[in-house]
């Protein structure tokens, strides 16, 4: 959050701060809303006036919240717990907390935690019910203010602005622990649910990370990115309250997934961007912006108000007309990669159902061979093809697709796959008819299509990735009017025709060269060796020549980043921030390599560790630290965040060894511009 935002919001909430204590009202630790008497109609005449939302009250739950790190289990988090109920019975909830111990793992400890659930009954036991979720747990060492703080005060101030409003829809506010040990307290919480309960949900709500810390966009997220009932009224009243239009975005994984795997309808509402520090040691509220937060609540609590109106009908048709739940099948997205090597529990949690087992046998040498079968959808179709995915020695090695079974003939799957790949790589005549393969370097996938007597079978298999360079660009001098390091012609253009993507990349690159005379970097290249493998490269180009090599001059350094892991065929971004988090990286490697900057690092520090006491951003005294940063980490940080102070021990030492040379500072500077991020 810039200077000049931090002095609105300081001015915000002076000025509510004033209203709300001339008129009497307490903070959210301490108030108590009136009840209405027994006496009391059930049904007023006239529907009461919903109140804005409170920034000073979500500032004060967010200090309190954000405190110190939340794990699973933790005393932390039960202080937090009991905090959150507390309040929600305040305002007149029935609230119920949910401890749970969770085994994901089969051969892993238990992950450990609580749920809190508030409900405001409507008056029909056969009502709809709308649930609005967000996770209050952290991972160790992270305040984890943007990361779920801020979506937990949102929840909070949104039941405070609704405990008063009548419904004819049950509404229920949950707060998860778990979610990030793969969403295990969501996992909880389904299974208590009945099956009657479940007919009646009209669909939920997932606040995500909401912290803001960078550009303020909001966007709905959905498994496929296509649009839902409660997105679609979300859309709706962002237009008409803040003249904003939300846009939906395919989310694979996080809760609102979770939640449509239940056969829930779900959407996820999150920030556009993700915040740099986001789960980080450096989550704190400074980073999270409340005037932001407040209006996502307003947008929340109207729409949520209107669904819950006696003015208004059930909304169980409309919802399930919009989410086609009717199938319960996994999407395998394209470029989504097949995780082979993965144990039979991991596919299981991946794709949110229990597989029917169809193979039970060891191999020649006696190791077991076990194949599980699920209904997916596949290569861009919604058709459910049931699919066999078959364990040797426990890991996942091939995937069978039944395309015969459901009706698909051998010409069309053809074609099917032909309009994800493109023409085959190989194919060969066979005794029975043309078999075909594909290869697909991108998520590192083998398919093979091949005829048999009276069918044909569908393979996937896992396929080594070799490293590809896709375009090259040479690197200029600074001039003297550009302190920074410029990109010049496009090497061997004559290759072939250029990925548009590219020039997207080198957009996005081309704002992390480095500055005159700071380290001899010559060309970038965009190359690509499968997703995930590896995201950046450095390549150090040493002197030519015996000569060069004697007169001891500067090495000079390639950088290489993965095209295929910073965008997606239609070229949107598939982490914007993780990629400028990863270039940062490739920074400081280079760094590392240039001058005497690692070697001062290593001299510093491994004198320094053995005459300080170890302190770890993020974690109490008296608690075990993490891992202190290496050299890249810390110049990441270096970059990203504020100069930390004495008190922040180790971390913050790390970081501030940066700031002694003026040449990096100024990088720094240059950076940040270039992002278009303030100071704190």
């Amino acid at each position: 959050m810039g200077v000049l935002q931090k002095f609105r919001v300081a001015a915000t909430l002076t000025v509510l701060l004033t209203a709300v204590s001339a008129g009497g009202c307490a903070g959210p630790s301490t108030r108590i809303l009136p009840r209405e008497s027994r006496e009391q109609a059930d049904e007023p005449e006239e529907l009461p006036v919903l109140e804005e939302a409170n920034p000073f009250y979500m500032q004060e739950e967010l200090e309190i919240l954000a405190a110190s790190p939340r794990v699973g289990g933790s005393e932390e988090e039960k202080r937090i717990v009991r905090y959150m109920k507390q309040l929600l019975q305040d305002y007149g909830y029935e609230v119920k907390a949910q401890s749970f111990s969770w085994k994901g793992n089969p051969d892993g400890a238990a992950v450990s935690g609580t749920n809190l659930e508030a409900v405001k009954k409507a008056p029909s036991e056969n009502a709809d019910i709308l649930i609005l979720a967000a996770h209050h747990d952290t991972v160790p060492y992270s305040p984890g203010a943007g990361d779920g703080a801020a979506g937990v005060a949102a929840l909070l101030e949104t039941a405070r602005l609704l405990s008063r409003m009548p419904t004819d829809t049950e509404i229920r506010f949950v707060s998860f622990s778990g979610y990030t040990e793969d969403q295990a307290g969501c996992g909880y919480y389904f299974a208590s649910l009945s099956g009657a309960e479940r007919e009646r949900v009209i669909g939920a709500i997932q606040l995500d990370e909401l912290g803001f810390g960078r550009d303020g966009g909001l966007v709905l997220g959905t498994i496929d990115g296509k649009p839902t009932f409660l997105g679609d009224s979300f859309k709706d009243t962002g237009r008409e309250l803040l003249r904003e239009s939300w846009s939906y975005r395919q989310r694979e994984t996080g809760g609102h997934a979770r939640f449509v795997q239940e056969r829930i309808p779900a959407v996820s509402l999150s920030q556009r961007l993700g915040s740099y520090e986001s789960g980080s040691r450096f989550d704190t509220i400074k980073t999270v912006d409340i005037e932001r937060l407040t209006q996502v609540v307003n947008v929340l609590s109207r729409t949520v108000s209107d669904i819950m109106s006696p003015k208004t009908p059930s909304m169980l048709a409309k919802s399930r007309h919009y989410n086609d739940l009717r199938d319960r099948a996994y999407i395998q997205h394209i470029q989504t990669p097949i995780p082979f090597g993965e144990e039979p529990f991991m596919t299981e949690r991946r794709l949110g159902m229990a597989g029917r087992q169809t193979v039970d046998n060891t191999d020649n040498e006696g190791n077991p061979i076990h194949a599980y079968q699920y209904p997916v959808k596949w290569f861009g179709v919604d058709q459910i093809l049931l699919t066999n995915y078959y364990y040797a020695d426990g890991k996942l090695n091939l995937v069978s697709i039944d395309g015969d079974g459901a009706g698909v003939e051998f010409e069309e799957m053809r074609n099917r796959l032909e309009a994800v790949y493109g023409a085959p790589a190989e194919s060969d005549e066979g005794p029975k008819g043309t078999e075909y393969v594909w290869k697909d370097p991108v998520c590192g996938t083998r398919i093979s299509l091949n005829p048999s007597q009276s069918s044909y079978s569908l393979e996937l298999e896992s396929q080594e990735t070799e490293r590809i360079v896709l375009d090259s660009y040479e690197i200029l001098p600074a001039s003297g009017q550009n302190p920074q390091l410029g990109l010049g012609r496009r090497k061997d253009t004559e290759q072939a025709a250029q990925d548009p993507r590219v020039n997207v990349l080198m957009a996005k690159v081309r704002q992390f060269f480095p500055l005159a005379g700071q380290a001899e970097l010559i060309r970038a290249e965009i190359y690509t060796d499968g997703i995930g493998k590896t995201s950046t490269s450095l390549e150090t180009v040493l002197g030519e020549s015996e000569e060069q090599a004697a007169q001891e001059q500067p090495a000079r350094f390639i950088w290489g980043i993965d095209l295929e892991d910073a965008l997606y065929k239609d070229g949107r971004w598939r982490d914007e921030t993780e990629t400028e988090r990863q270039i940062l990286l490739l920074c400081g490697r280079l760094f590392k390599q240039t001058g005497t900057y690692g070697a001062d690092f290593d001299q510093i520090f491994s004198e320094w560790e053995m005459s300080q006491d170890q302190v770890f951003l993020g974690v109490k005294p008296g608690e075990i630290g993490g891992p202190e940063p290496g050299f890249e980490e810390s110049f990441m940080w270096f970059v990203l965040t504020d100069q930390p102070g004495e008190a922040d021990g180790i971390w913050g030492a790390r970081i501030r060894f940066f700031y002694q040379y003026e040449e990096l500072a100024a990088y720094r500077t240059q950076i940040r511009n270039n992002l278009k991020m303030g100071e704190f």
